[in-house]
């Protein structure tokens, strides 16, 4: 992530500032420099000192913080949406050995591309920028390994909650050690460290996925292993009562709604959390059963909402990919809201007409003209972009992308292991890898293996399918009928490997960093088994 550096200027449309008092301003004026915001005011007011010369660029359209995202396997979106075969009660039976469409599409092709030295760094580069040109700018983040055993999150332009670099933003933690997972009492005492946890919590929608939030319940009267510092995703298998449960002890949630309505045919019981209080931050999952970011996972939240009963407001669903998150993570005083002294991350969507939150989720891909992350200019309409930065680091005419955007990929702490990778040239090197990903892994099987000698090299930690010793799934122990029964973490991997090799592998399509630009990925959600009648039709109308 960049430090706090960058140029001086000023945007001026419609600001939505998303604060405390949700104060839109109808003409105002956002001042940035050094990556920090500072004034937000209306258009006809005096300049903050040092800005007197500014020259204020028109936006044309409605300003709004940066999206917040908390839960999204990154790596795996390179992926293409996955035709699920049928409506599974957990996940523990789409996300292993009993189905073996699991090891073909996903497990495989990322062992493939996550240890191959040239197609790591492009998986790297592709979906990070897949975020960025859906509004993200705050995601989870990418674990790296070493051939020397190391590990380390991947710093790139997109920010991490697990490695922020800013005292202002605590880091989160996404993974747990084993040891920690073994009982609740160690879960609590792990909890009490002080760190928030954003951890898979009652995936699905049968008893098995409950049990594992009933797992927390320690001996005695009201005692649970839950605290302020757990952040539950999914929470699909809770009941009703469940949630005064998390809200009583402080958690929050983060909703995944298509991911959950594709895999299960239903969603958490939202309308049982809002009456609870419990706080409710959006995640888009990732691209095998999801959305491909949050301004497409906003859309689906709306459906998913109205479908239950109208529980939210489009103010509400703007707060959960913006405010909320940043309260959830205790960074609100830095970000998710437009405020003097926040931190810079800011994007632009087309209109500054009607409700300002509908404005946003409305927004199609092809109508967010900026994003901005820590001051720079990421992502744009050219006219906007040549504003704000110089034109030799742009890059332009990327496939997929609407017309007339340019994106702005250079760091000055750029990450060694992506460095001046191209997003085209990452395109290129995953779709020849994808569609022939038998060879790939032939090829790669075949390579000689670099010594240590040579340096490190590093390679995606894919904890989903591979054993580290630090889970994103915990399970802890069950008790059922007085007794407790051992439920240790699920890794894929084992359970999935390719018995056949390398020819097992299908050739696959890269998918299409947007919505607009991806007919197939429209198609297969059309055609998507678990949804509710109609609404595979009236999200393709939002995202199009």
């Amino acid at each position: 992530m960049d430090p706090l550096a960058g140029p001086r200027f000023a945007l001026r449309g419609r600001v939505v500032t998303m604060n405390g008092r949700h104060d839109v301003i109808d003409d105002g004026v956002v001042y940035i420099d050094q990556g920090v915001i500072d004034k937000v005011a209306p258009a006809g007011a005096d300049p903050p000192a040092g800005h007197e010369h500014t020259t204020v660029t028109p936006s044309g359209g409605s300003i709004y913080p940066g999206l917040i995202e908390l839960h999204n396997h990154l790596p795996y979106n390179v992926l293409p949406l996955w035709q699920v075969p049928e409506n599974y009660p957990n996940r523990t039976e789409w996300g292993g050995a009993r189905n073996p469409d699991y090891g073909r599409l996903v497990t495989g092709p990322m062992r493939v591309l996550g240890e191959d030295v040239a197609l790591m760094p492009a998986v790297v580069r592709y979906v990070e920028a897949k975020a960025l040109v859906n509004g993200t700018t705050t995601s989870q983040g990418i674990a790296l390994f070493s051939n020397a055993g190391a590990r380390r999150m991947y710093r790139g332009v997109v920010r991490n909650v697990e490695a922020t670099d800013d005292p202002a933003l605590p880091e989160a933690a996404t993974r747990i050690a084993d040891v920690e997972a073994a009982n609740a009492g160690k879960f609590l005492a792990r909890l009490n460290q002080g760190r928030r946890l954003l951890l898979h919590l009652a995936e699905g929608r049968d008893a098995d996925a409950r049990d594992h939030f009933l797992a927390l319940k320690l001996p005695g009267d009201a005692q649970w292993a839950i605290t302020e510092n757990l952040i539950g995703i999914h929470c699909t298998g809770l009941l009703a009562e469940d949630f005064p449960v998390l809200a009583d002890h402080g958690a929050s949630m983060v909703w995944s709604p298509l991911s959950n309505l594709l895999l299960y045919g239903r969603t958490a019981d939202i309308a049982a959390a809002r009456r609870a209080g419990v706080r409710l931050a959006l995640g888009s999952d990732w691209t095998v059963s999801g959305s491909k970011g949050l301004l497409g996972e906003l859309k689906a939240a709306r459906l998913a909402s109205a479908a239950a009963g109208g529980v939210f407001t489009d103010r509400d669903l703007v707060d959960m990919a913006t405010r909320n998150p940043a309260v959830m993570l205790r960074w609100e005083a830095a970000l998710g809201s437009l405020r003097a002294g926040a931190r810079a991350d800011v994007i632009v969507v087309d209109g500054a007409g009607g409700d300002a939150y509908s404005t946003l989720i409305d927004a199609r891909d092809s109508d967010l003209s900026l994003v901005v992350i820590a001051g720079h200019a990421r992502y744009g309409t050219r006219a906007l972009m040549d504003d704000l930065v110089p034109e030799e680091q742009l890059e332009t005419g990327v496939r997929g992308l609407p017309a007339g955007r340019a994106l702005n990929l250079r760091q000055a702490s750029a990450d060694p292991v992506v460095g001046a990778l191209t997003l085209a040239e990452a395109a290129r090197r995953l779709t020849q890898a994808l569609a022939d990903l038998p060879g790939t892994a032939d090829r790669a099987r075949r390579a000689p293996v670099e010594a240590l000698e040579a340096g490190p090299r590093w390679r995606l930690a894919l904890d989903e399918i591979e054993p580290t010793g630090a889970e994103l799934r915990p399970r802890l122990p069950l008790l059922r009928a007085g007794r407790s029964v051992p439920s240790g973490p699920v890794i894929d991997g084992a359970e999935a490997d390719l018995a056949e090799g390398p020819a097992a592998l299908p050739s696959l399509r890269l998918d299409g960093l947007t919505a607009t630009k991806d007919a197939t990925y429209r198609r297969t959600l059309g055609a998507e088994m678990n949804l509710p009648p109609g609404f595979a039709a009236a999200l393709e109308d939002l995202l199009t």
